[in-house]
């Protein structure tokens, strides 16, 4: 199983999945972690130039997780909720901040998914 963590930073699980830098990915086995390394968003090899579109950092998100089991953030909209489920990886949002934490929890079956932290795309498009 491999699970992915949104991170601005490599240890905090960010709360904002659609502005994440990239993710940790974290390979377990037997009940324990086994392997782990950061992506950085888009390393999907999708190429340099960055459409000024949502559609586009969303494939790009997806993209470099699409290999994953689930994905643990601390919130995200419901678009790109939906995008991920249709590639088969599995959201969870929770309040817990320590990547960590988060796959110490995740992989004891305790972290919490709170359904209350997605949230629909608000208030427009500003540059």
């Amino acid at each position: 199983m491999k699970i992915a963590l949104a991170t601005l930073n490599g240890t905090t699980v960010t709360s904002h999945f659609g502005r994440t830098k990239g993710f940790v990915v974290v390979d377990i086995g037997g009940g324990v972690e086994t392997a782990r390394e950061f992506r950085e968003v888009g390393s999907g090899g999708h190429g340099a130039h960055e459409d000024p579109g949502h559609n586009r950092r969303h494939h790009d998100l997806v993209g470099t997780i699409q290999d994953c089991d689930a994905v643990i953030a601390g919130g995200m909209g419901f678009p790109i909720q939906e995008r991920l489920q249709q590639a088969g990886v599995e959201p969870v949002l929770t309040g817990v901040r320590s990547v960590d934490e988060a796959v110490e929890q995740y992989v004891a079956g305790t972290l919490d998914h709170d359904p209350d932290r997605a949230h629909a795309h608000g208030g427009g498009h500003h540059d």
